[in-house]
């Protein structure tokens, strides 16, 4: 449990545990289920430590004890599916809330770990109701819209991509999406056609200073901001920036940068 705390901190999260008033630390539902054994026909074991103990490994490990008050009144279970987004309890307007994509980036066993939820919601007697949050866009929406353009699309699980998916390091640069090699090693960043110019680009920024202050923006959400070029054609080899540049999205409606790519990489 304090290796997993520390885990939570690494990866930017105040890890935590809770209490409330009328049952000191097993005020927690999901904990007094599982330590009494409730959860043993789903085939999980029961942890070797009270919820005292538990606190108190978790406290000592960085992280924070909360206590709750009132009575549970939740009316309704969001799960949601959009990832680095969450939802705030309301005490007035009470839901569960199940951020599933943080299974995800714990690398647990997402439908496993839904179903552990929906059977805690069901075992303290909650609501049967469910409201699925996800992304705007689905993958067989972009999947459609690639077609749309003659792709050949197809989706594919994250479980079929086991060993090449891997978690986005802090230490990785936000680069472009050309495959080719690199004399920067830090791979382990975001992924986005020119690096930070998808974001100007999309944003409709076309001065410097505009994509200074996209660079400080990224650094500040945790990323390594990014630009490149090639050995053949300097800044230019970036092929999304030389279409920027030359008018080749003017169709589509997005303005000429107003900086070339030397002043852009500076």
């Amino acid at each position: 449990l304090k290796q997993i705390t520390k885990e939570v901190a690494s990866k930017g999260h105040l890890p935590s545990v809770h209490g409330d008033h009328s049952s000191d630390m097993l005020g927690c539902g999901f904990f007094k289920l599982w330590v009494t054994g409730r959860f043993d026909d789903m085939g999980y074991p029961r942890p070797q430590f009270d919820a005292d103990q538990g606190a108190k490994a978790v406290e000592n490990a960085g992280g924070v004890i909360e206590m709750h008050h009132g009575s549970h009144a939740e009316k309704v279970v969001y799960i949601n599916l959009v990832e680095n987004k969450t939802l705030e309890p309301d005490e007035d307007d009470q839901r569960f809330i199940v951020d599933g994509w943080a299974a995800g980036k714990f690398g647990l066993d997402v439908p496993k770990f839904l179903i552990a939820a929906a059977a805690t919601v069901e075992m303290l007697g909650g609501p049967k109701k469910a409201k699925i949050v996800i992304p705007s866009i689905s993958p067989a929406q972009i999947a459609e819209a690639l077609q749309g353009r003659g792709w050949d699309a197809e989706i594919v699980t994250d479980a079929s991509m086991a060993g090449q998916l891997v978690d986005v390091r802090p230490e990785g640069i936000l680069k472009c999406v050309d495959g080719r090699g690199s004399d920067n090693t830090r791979m382990g960043g975001p992924k986005m056609p020119g690096g930070i110019y998808a974001i100007a680009h999309n944003r409709g920024v076309t001065s410097i200073e505009g994509l200074k202050q996209i660079t400080k923006e990224v650094a500040s959400k945790g990323h390594l901001p990014s630009v490149h070029g090639d050995h053949s054609s300097d800044m230019l080899g970036c092929g999304f920036f030389k279409l920027w540049v030359t008018g080749r999205f003017d169709d589509m409606g997005y303005p000429r940068p107003q900086l070339d790519a030397d002043q852009g990489a500076n």
